[in-house]
């Protein structure tokens, strides 16, 4: 069920709603068929053991099988001393991204940060976690579709263009 889960919440991010309506329908039918002898059988020790162990093993097949696709698009936020602004922007642009800085300085416990925000592919977060590693920054991850009828690029696709 974990495993439809998590193959069911990135179909519905990438806007599939059949798949995600049949992917539905599964869970659905195996909560039914499987668990209804846990709600109307006896409880054991086992049986919440077996459940447990299942729902574990469901999630990490799930985070597997999601990490292998790796779809769609994710917007990264990433928040940075003021001092270091400029050299992990450098490191950035070196490895092919392109992420567009603040003009304004942020605070941050009391400290100057800037902001650096970039559209890249979800399979490419691997590889902004490496080259950020030896920075100290505050980051985040939000997945990204279509909006409003337009297509949201990121930055191989815009540098493709040129």
């Amino acid at each position: 069920m974990r495993s439809i889960k998590t193959i069911q919440s990135i179909t519905q991010i990438g806007g599939h709603k059949t798949i995600t309506a049949f992917l539905l329908a599964m869970e659905t039918l195996i909560f039914l068929l499987v668990f209804k002898n846990v709600i109307t059988g006896e409880l054991t020790i086992f049986v919440i053991i077996a459940v447990t162990a299942g729902y574990v093993l469901g999630y990490l097949i799930g985070s597997y099988i999601e990490d292998k696709m790796a779809l769609g698009k994710v917007i990264v936020t990433i928040k940075i001393a003021k001092e270091k602004s400029e050299k992990l922007s450098k490191v950035l642009r070196n490895n092919g991204f392109i992420f567009i800085q603040s003009k304004r300085f942020y605070s941050h416990k009391g400290k100057l940060r800037k902001i650096h925000q970039g559209i890249i592919y979800r399979r490419e977060l691997p590889k902004i976690k490496e080259i950020t590693k030896g920075f100290n920054i505050v980051a985040s991850v939000e997945s990204l579709k279509d909006t409003f009828g337009k297509k949201i690029i990121s930055s191989k696709d815009y540098l493709d263009k040129i």
